[in-house]
């Protein structure tokens, strides 16, 4: 009998406990929106002149417990209506407003989302004013660019891929039409992850001179909400006098160059590209209507006396995108030649200033006018007199490449006899 009296007692003790645990957390306070103000300011880059406007009806109002457990919905609509109040338990609050009800996507095109966060408390029994929201944009805009002389170079359909979460890239389209690469315009909007810890990679894989080739970035550091990455792919020539490509990111954060985050290379790709161009485009080289000193392109013999007639026309439905010839000879002094004016490969589209020494040798046509071209002559008449001192066979591989990306190699061989 005592045991049973004991065990009630020890219950109803356990109930009293209870109901003291239940009436301290069910005090109550009140969270009023009379004063309460929710603006978006569209600018990018804190640091820029304010552009503030009054946030649309659309916006959604959440509050969150200290657990992160949500407490209440609303839209800025809602809140707006005179006398509009939440009655919360006491307690420490988050109040979060956002463009968007879904959230911050990973990665999306031209969904810019705008929110902003504070912390209030509530005490039992008071009124507590909602703080003041200022929105700004929560993700990091991207765009890309290219300069021209990149363009030039550019021969068919590509796209540059942007990533900062895994898994999560967004893919800006390069394409390719009527022989004129056109760039996507669009703005690409990126949830910042992990902080002022948050990185980037950027890519790009297309058609280079013909080739599929592709180049990407070690990750960049340094992505921060409201900022804008503009991404501008960029063609140079190095000191070698080779053209090498890189990429420029300019921010209104930081506006240069960020060459140590950077490790730009091109590879070239595993196996054929089922996207290549097939066929040469219907690329020709002949000799000129006109022209009946010679018959074979592969067995020119350079006349000792007289006048030689050499023209040749060189014809690219397609436009020229590339145009390069390759030299070789059995004669080691032209090569010796050959290579003190830059080697033995000849850009004709973008020569290199020691090239002049060839086009005295060979007068080739060249320069940036041969661009999109589709028929070119070549008169290489006056090469008779200057190639006759070198004997033996040399070797004019040309390579052209459209503006489809379709190419032809054409070999012409000019034979001086000892």
């Amino acid at each position: 009998m005592i045991r049973k009296i004991g065990t009630i007692a020890l219950a109803a003790l356990m109930l009293a406990a209870c109901d003291v645990h239940k009436t301290n957390t069910a005090a109550e306070g009140y969270l009023s929106f009379d004063s309460f103000s929710l603006v978006s300011d569209d600018a990018i880059d804190l640091n820029l002149t304010k552009a503030i406007t009054d946030a649309p009806g659309s916006y959604v109002i959440k509050i969150y417990d200290a657990r992160g457990i949500e407490a209440g919905t609303y839209s800025y609509a809602e809140v707006q209506a005179a006398g509009f109040k939440v009655v919360l338990p006491a307690g420490d609050y988050t109040l979060e407003a956002c463009s968007d009800p879904e959230g911050v996507p990973a990665a999306a095109f031209e969904k810019p989302v705008y929110g902003a966060s504070a912390g209030f408390t509530i005490t039992a029994g008071a009124s507590t004013s909602a703080p003041e929201l200022v929105c700004t944009l929560q993700q990091c805009k991207v765009t890309v660019g290219y300069e021209d002389k990149f363009l030039e170079s550019v021969t068919g359909a590509g796209a540059a891929t942007v990533e900062i979460t895994s898994g999560h890239p967004l893919s800006y389209a390069l394409d390719y039409k009527g022989g004129n690469p056109v760039a996507s315009t669009s703005a690409g909007y990126f949830e910042v992850n992990n902080g002022d810890n948050t990185t980037m990679t950027v890519s790009f894989k297309g058609s280079i001179d013909g080739k599929v080739q592709k180049m990407t970035t070690r990750p960049i550091s340094g992505i921060r909400k409201a900022q804008w990455r503009q991404i501008t792919f960029v063609k140079k020539i190095n000191e070698e006098g080779n053209a090498v490509f890189t990429v420029r990111i300019d921010g209104y954060i930081e506006d240069e160059e960020l060459t140590n985050s950077l490790n730009v290379s091109f590879e070239e790709p595993i196996g054929e590209d089922p996207d290549a161009p097939k066929g040469d485009g219907g690329i020709t080289l002949d000799f000129a209507p006109d022209c009946t000193m010679f018959t074979d392109l592969s067995a020119i013999r350079v006349p000792k006396t007289g006048t030689m007639d050499l023209r040749l026309v060189a014809t690219v439905p397609g436009g020229v995108a590339k145009f390069t010839v390759e030299m070789a000879s059995t004669n080691a002094s032209f090569i010796e030649a050959v290579q003190a004016a830059g080697g033995t490969t000849l850009d004709l589209v973008h020569p290199s200033a020691e090239s002049a020494i060839v086009f005295q040798i060979v007068p080739f046509p060249h320069g940036e006018e041969l661009l999109g071209k589709t028929s070119i002559d070549f008169n290489l008449s006056a090469a008779q007199e200057p190639i006759l001192a070198f004997g033996g066979t040399h070797s004019f591989t040309m390579k052209i490449t459209d503006r489809d990306g379709c190419r032809n190699e054409i070999e012409v061989k000019m034979i001086v006899e000892d």
